[in-house]
């Protein structure tokens, strides 16, 4: 009688013991979730980017900026190539921006005002980053091409950019181009009938004989944190890293 009784004491604690754990097991924290990639196309997207059009001066072309204390006895003109967008991400990081220039000399050459040996033709290219960019609107970038180089080196015949967000594109401006450029690219296209052109950039750099009569002048394309543009509307741009 007494085993018999042992025999069902034991079996109701066991049942006891298996009712009590089934809560315990089922308020067991579940594994996170693997974090999704961010889909950077949808992120920064490339309908949304606005920026220079080179055969309208006023877009791209602009004076020195009225500051107070600024005697403005002599307003230079600057190149400003300034490009807005949206992103729809939270937030933005490791976004580059690489501005390209193609200046063409040939009017200063032919008035005499530069020595008879200056290239023709003067490429510049500038690379920024930007991090922790919030979602939202009307976010500005802006590279600025100093005054002596407009005197200097001609006017643009080629302005571009290409937007990568750590190693994928999300924006290229590569057809925004006039004067020899433009026509030396529409015999290339007549001439490769349904064929994908290249980038304006990609071209010149493999041209033997625009490369023959090019320089480099990287230094007179800069951040516009690093002229008297940055007081203006301070708030409305990115700040490069």
């Amino acid at each position: 009688m007494s085993h018999r009784l042992n025999a069902s004491s034991t079996r109701a604690a066991l049942a006891a013991a298996v009712l009590v754990a089934i809560p315990s097991m089922a308020q067991q924290p579940r594994p996170a979730a693997a974090p999704q990639p961010v889909n950077w196309a949808l992120a920064v997207p490339e309908t949304s980017f606005k920026g220079p059009k080179i055969r309208q001066d006023s877009t791209w072309k602009f004076r020195t900026p009225r500051i107070v204390g600024n005697s403005q006895a002599k307003e230079q003109l600057w190149g400003l190539f300034e490009y807005s967008f949206e992103t729809k991400a939270y937030w933005t990081d490791n976004m580059t921006a690489t501005f390209y220039v193609l200046l063409d000399a040939e009017e200063v050459i032919k008035k005499k005002e530069v020595p008879e040996d200056t290239p023709r033709f003067s490429f510049l290219q500038l690379a920024l980053r930007y991090s922790d960019i919030p979602k939202g609107k009307d976010h500005k970038i802006a590279a600025v091409l100093l005054p002596v180089a407009l005197e200097r080196f001609g006017k643009p015949i080629g302005i571009g950019v290409e937007v990568t967000v750590g190693d994928t594109p999300v924006y290229v401006d590569d057809k925004n181009v006039d004067g020899v450029l433009l026509t030396a690219l529409q015999k290339l296209a007549q001439s490769n009938p349904g064929g994908k052109l290249p980038k304006w950039w990609e071209y010149v750099n493999a041209n033997a004989t625009i490369q023959s009569r090019m320089t480099r002048r990287n230094d007179y394309l800069v951040d516009r944190s690093k002229t008297p543009f940055s007081v203006v509307a301070i708030d409305d741009y990115l700040m490069s890293k």
